[in-house]
């Protein structure tokens, strides 16, 4: 009987294939370390985007980039940071055209002053200590606004906005030397470095010094910076808010019974989310939405299906010097950069690169503008090889689809095409279809309409499965055919304000791995 039932799911996906430009369904995901180049290159790893409108008067726009991903949080001695040198950025088009309008950068510094060798009388701190929290050592990030320069660039190497070119009137920065919350590494950072409470030493005999944590929301919420515009800012490390059973979906697309209707012979035995555990780092923007559309909001409060004059579409992107040159002078990087700004990662509509793009073009896709997608990667969407794969490996015969039914759904795929645009009149062709986030600002955002952070059923839950949508979509044709959901709740609850994100995971207690139950909205005390 569920046999029968989920073969019906797929093969009515033929049927609502053919609706989704009215529904409006797009495709989500997520994008960990996807590409071979990327492997090389983690600063520049993006992994989820989220963007939406506040509520009712949809005054706020909210940006969430996360990259540099699958961070053991008691691992390694400087933790997760973002890196110097790289420009991380938010770019926003409006309407039909993905040319940017208004771009958002974000760029780090870190310091520490150099001192001499060590010796015998030398006080605690300073270079010389081997532990980053203990050195002095600081980072800030400079925020900047930068309004639109259309002079015809359409460079595939991603180039808007690469290079500065001393017009001042385009480029004003929100925020300088704005602190970056530290890193979540346990009880005794939290009070000797942090001063989060009184420090008992080992001679104390007292160990709650070791054993109980204290960084919590309120010390993180002392890293929100108000900037120039009257918007907000906050970047550091945090919870990864992904959730995926990447174990399966990485051999061979080997789902659980439980995201294939139960068919006997799909996989047995529990599913679990990898990313339990893991820290990423994350820069959570708040944007007042005049910055956007200085006139207000066209046709604010009603949804006009067939209008593009309030959509917005964004896309993260990260950047650095063409040239990086060994520097054993810099003594944070390394590294000298030299040359113009490239591109060397982005990402928007998550899973778009891991899910659609064939291996030989991922690296592409990371260094080329969203401008020229149709041009490079317009194959890889409408002939879907996640199709062919599932074909391959018997998933359509346990379930009875006919095999024309297959044969539609491995192209073309207007329909995957529609999703990406949500159904407005958005032309398919370079410039105006990519793989951006699109969101009509004139409504409250609800998926597919924007992708935001949480918002589901539960405070510990995602406005939408959007794995199972992605998935389903591809090779049901069907985004509600309920294939590869997976495991469906975050490892800690979501806030419900600004930044939304959950606090990191602590170094010294906690740890990836399991099922994210139970959910755990702070540092668990010591059993």
């Amino acid at each position: 009987m569920e046999k029968e039932r989920a073969m019906r799911r797929l093969t009515k996906g033929l049927i609502a294939a053919a609706l989704l430009a009215a529904a409006g369904i797009t495709v989500n995901g997520s994008s960990h370390r996807e590409a071979l180049a990327i492997l090389n290159e983690p600063c520049a790893d993006n992994t989820d985007t989220y963007a939406w409108v506040s509520n009712g008067l949809h005054d706020k726009l909210y940006l969430i980039m996360d990259f540099y991903p699958l961070h053991e949080p008691g691992q390694g001695n400087q933790g997760l940071r973002a890196c110097d040198g790289y420009r991380y950025e938010f770019h926003i088009g409006k309407g039909a055209s993905l040319r940017d309008q208004v771009v958002y950068r974000i760029e780090f510094t870190k310091k520490l002053r150099p001192e001499a060798p060590p010796g015998p009388g030398d006080p605690l701190g300073g270079g010389n200590e081997l532990l980053w929290q203990l050195t002095g050592g600081t980072e800030t990030m400079k925020v900047t606004r930068i309004a639109s320069r259309d002079k015809g660039k359409h460079g595939d190497e991603g180039d808007q906005h690469g290079d500065d070119n001393g017009d001042d009137e385009e480029s004003i920065a929100l925020g300088r030397d704005l602190p970056v919350l530290p890193n979540n590494h346990g009880p005794q950072t939290d009070r000797l470095i942090y001063g989060l409470g009184p420090f008992k030493g080992y001679d104390s005999g007292d160990p709650t010094s070791r054993e109980t944590g204290l960084y919590d929301q309120p010390f993180v919420d002392t890293f929100i910076h108000t900037l120039s515009n009257g918007g907000r800012i906050i970047a550091g490390q945090f919870d990864d808010p992904y959730q995926l059973d990447e174990k399966g979906i990485f051999d061979l697309v080997n789902l659980g019974q439980a995201d294939l209707g139960g068919i006997p012979g799909a996989r047995r035995g529990p599913i679990e989310d990898v990313f339990t555990g893991f820290n990423v780092f994350s820069i959570a923007l708040e944007v007042p939405i005049e910055d956007i559309f200085p006139s207000g909001i066209p046709h604010n409060g009603r949804l006009l299906s067939n209008s593009t004059d309030s959509l917005l579409r964004v896309w993260s992107r990260i950047s650095r010097r063409r040239t990086q040159t060994v520097d054993p002078t810099n003594i944070i990087t390394g590294l000298k950069g030299s040359g113009d700004f490239v591109q060397v990662g982005r990402n928007a509509l998550p899973l778009f690169n891991a899910g659609l793009v064939g291996t030989q073009r991922q690296t592409l896709y990371l260094h080329t503008s969203p401008l020229n997608d149709v041009t490079n990667l317009g194959a890889d969407v409408l002939f879907p090889v996640l199709v062919r794969d599932a074909e391959a490996l018997g998933i359509y015969k346990a379930l009875g689809v006919p095999d024309a039914a297959v044969a539609t759904l491995k192209g073309p795929r207007l329909d995957i095409i529609n999703a990406i645009n949500l159904g407005r009149p958005i032309p398919v062709a370079d410039g105006f279809t990519g793989d951006v986030i699109t969101l009509d600002a004139a409504i409250d955002s609800s998926f597919p309409n924007g992708r935001r952070l949480g918002g589901g059923s539960a405070p510990n839950r995602h406005q939408v499965n959007v794995n199972s949508v992605l998935i389903s979509l591809i090779v049901a044709g069907n985004p509600a055919a309920g294939l590869a959901r997976g495991v469906e709740v975050n490892d800690k609850n979501f806030l419900d304000r600004f930044p939304f994100l959950a606090p990191a995971h602590q170094g010294l207690f906690q740890g990836h791995g399991g099922t994210n139950v139970p959910t755990e909205p702070n540092i668990p005390p010591v059993p």
